[in-house]
């Protein structure tokens, strides 16, 4: 009988290691906002961890959270689903949440969504945290 391997390769036949599907980066806080770098695809399996930095974030941040979605690449249901709860979580103890450096796919979504009449969008990092101080 024939055994097979049932792990993933962790390099493919042409010797590259293939990218991670998600990553999150905790930045160093910035005027008493956490700052977080997505990059990557937020979808059903990347959900839990992205609600474990986010409630992380909440938990530390003075100000509330920004994140730099600039490297993100794709967002589903069950990513925005986190983001709106973050929003809402946040609003909740009156910090605030800013997404930065969107990219198309991502925009799209918020558009098709409703979502951008709920969630704040900022150009940079800066103005994000300006934005912060804005919110209720």
């Amino acid at each position: 009988m024939d055994e097979r391997s049932t792990e993933q390769p962790s390099v493919d036949a042409h010797g590259i290691r293939p990218p991670d599907a998600y990553g999150i980066a905790v930045g160093e806080p910035v005027a008493g906002a956490a700052v977080l770098a997505l990059a990557g695809e937020f979808d059903l399996a990347a959900a839990e961890a992205l609600r474990a930095q986010l409630d992380l974030a909440r938990a530390t941040a003075e100000r509330g959270v920004v994140l730099d979605l600039a490297e993100v690449t794709f967002v589903d249901s069950a990513g925005l689903r986190e983001l709106l709860r973050a929003h809402g979580a946040l609003a909740s103890e009156r910090k605030g949440l800013v997404l930065t450096g969107l990219q198309a796919p991502v925009i799209r979504l918020l558009e098709l969504t409703g979502a951008t009449d709920m969630l704040v969008t900022a150009p940079t990092l800066q103005r994000a945290l300006t934005l912060l101080d804005a919110q209720p």
